[in-house]
C-alpha cells in the first residue's frame, strides 16, 4: 500500500514539473512613452516596417555643335546636325523595391516569468543587429548584408572616351596659309622709268568656310582611299589583319572629321534614390517626392523654377480585411500576452510623372497590415525578418 502511494506521488510530481516547463509563461508588453515598467528582467525586440525605395535613372544628353555645322549641308549634304550646345535630360527607368527597418512605434518588452530557469533564458531570442525579432531559435542573420546592399553607393560617373578637349581634335589642324603678293615699284632714273617686281609673303588665317571646304575635301579623299583599299586598287597582297587595321584607322579618321560638321552627342546615366515610408493617413494620396525638368534634370521639391512633380501613391489591396473583422469581433486579449507579430498587407505602389510615364509594383507593406499576439506560453517561433510575420510555430 505504501509503495503504491509512493508511485502516485512520484507521478504527480513529474506531471507538475512537466507542466511548469511546458507552460512557463512569458509576458510581452508594447512599449510607448506611457508604459510603466513592471520589471527589468527581460529583453526588447521590434517589428519591422516597410521602406519603399524609388530608384530613378536619368539620361543626360549633351549636344555640342561642330565648328563647321553651318557648312554641313553645302559641302556634305547633311541636314540632321547639332545646331547649338545644349544639355537635356530624360527619364530612362523607374524602379520600385522595398527594404525593412525597425518600426519605432512597434517596440516590445519580453518579461521573463519567475518559473523560467537560467538555462531557458540562454539563447531564448534571436534578433537582428537592429533589434528586429527573428525567433526563439538560433537563426543565421543576413540583415547587415541587405542593409549594405541597399546603401551601396553608385560608382563614380566615367566620361566617354571623347573627353571635351578632344571632341573636335582635328579642328586644330593648320589654320593659316601662305599668301604671296606681287608688288610693283617704278623707279625713275634720269629720263628712264624702270619697273621692278617684289614678292611679299605673309601668313593669313583661313576663313571658317575655307577650313570647312578643306575638311570636306579630306573626307572625300578618305572615302576614296577606303574604296581603293577594299577593291585592291594597290594590287598589293595584304594580310587580312593588315587590311582590317588600315580600314579601321581610315574609319576612325573619317568619323573624327565628320564630327566637325555633325557635332557630338554624349550620353551619361545618372541614378537618384528616394526613400518613402508609407503611413496609414496617406493611403490613396499622391505624395510628391521630387521634381523633374527636361533642361535641369532631377530637382528637390523646393527648388526654384518649373518642372513636373513626380508623385508616389500607395493603395491597399485589402487581403487582411477579413482578419481585421475577426479580431474586432473577438474582443480584447487577456492581460498577459505572448509574442506580437504582424500580418502584412499587400499594396499597389505607383510612381507617376504623367499618364505616359509611370511605374507600378505590388508589394507587401508591413505597417498597413495588422498586429496581433500569441497566447502567453513558451513558444518556439520563427519570424520573417522582412515582415515580422510568423514563419513557423511550435510549443515546448
Amino acid at each position: 500500500m505504501e509503495t503504491r502511494k509512493f508511485f502516485v506521488r512520484l507521478m504527480l510530481a513529474s506531471l507538475m514539473l512537466c507542466s511548469s516547463v511546458l507552460y512557463a509563461q512569458i509576458n510581452v508588453v508594447h512599449i510607448d512613452y506611457n508604459t510603466f515598467p513592471q520589471t527589468n528582467e527581460g529583453i526588447f525586440y521590434s517589428l519591422p516596417r516597410t521602406v519603399v525605395n524609388v530608384t530613378v535613372k536619368i539620361d543626360r544628353i549633351e549636344n555640342y555643335q561642330g565648328p563647321y555645322a553651318d557648312y554641313a549641308l553645302r559641302y556634305l549634304g547633311l541636314k540632321n546636325v547639332v545646331q547649338a550646345n545644349t544639355i537635356e535630360y530624360k527619364i530612362a527607368d523607374i524602379n520600385i523595391t522595398t527594404s525593412f527597418e525597425p518600426d519605432p512605434d512597434q517596440y516590445y518588452f519580453v518579461e521573463f516569468g519567475e518559473k523560467m530557469s537560467k538555462g531557458d533564458k540562454t539563447g531564448f531570442l534571436s534578433l537582428t543587429d537592429a533589434g528586429i525579432i527573428l525567433g526563439t531559435l538560433p537563426v543565421v542573420d543576413t540583415t547587415s548584408q541587405v542593409i549594405k546592399l541597399i546603401n551601396a553607393e553608385e560608382p563614380p560617373l566615367e566620361l566617354e572616351k571623347d573627353a571635351f578637349g578632344e571632341l573636335f581634335r582635328n579642328y586644330t589642324d593648320v589654320s593659316v596659309f601662305e599668301k604671296v603678293d606681287t608688288i610693283r615699284r617704278k623707279v625713275n632714273i634720269d629720263t628712264m622709268t624702270l619697273e621692278r617686281q617684289y614678292l611679299k609673303k605673309t601668313m593669313v588665317d583661313k576663313s571658317p568656310e575655307q577650313k570647312a571646304k578643306e575638311a570636306a575635301d579630306f573626307l572625300s579623299k578618305i572615302k576614296d582611299n577606303r574604296f581603293n583599299l577594299i577593291t585592291g586598287f594597290q594590287e598589293t597582297n595584304y594580310t587580312k589583319e593588315t587590311l582590317e587595321f588600315m580600314d579601321a584607322q581610315l574609319k576612325n579618321l573619317e568619323r573624327e572629321y565628320l564630327k566637325l560638321f555633325t557635332g557630338v552627342r554624349l550620353h551619361k546615366t545618372m541614378t537618384f534614390s528616394y526613400k518613402y515610408i508609407p503611413m496609414q493617413n496617406q493611403i490613396n494620396t499622391e505624395i510628391p517626392i521630387f521634381k523633374f525638368n527636361k533642361s535641369k534634370g532631377v530637382q528637390d521639391l523646393d527648388a526654384p523654377g518649373g518642372g513636373k512633380v513626380i508623385t508616389i501613391r500607395v493603395q491597399r489591396v485589402g487581403n487582411t480585411n477579413s482578419v481585421s473583422s475577426y479580431l474586432l469581433k473577438a474582443g480584447k486579449s487577456p492581460k498577459s500576452s505572448g509574442f506580437y507579430y504582424r500580418i502584412p498587407e499587400y499594396a499597389r505602389v505607383t510612381v507617376k510623372l504623367d499618364d505616359n510615364t509611370q511605374e507600378e509594383q505590388q508589394c507587401l507593406i508591413n505597417q498597413l497590415g495588422l498586429i496581433t499576439n500569441l497566447p502567453s506560453s513558451k513558444w518556439k517561433v520563427l519570424f520573417h525578418k522582412e515582415t515580422g510575420g510568423i514563419k513557423s510555430l511550435g510549443i515546448d
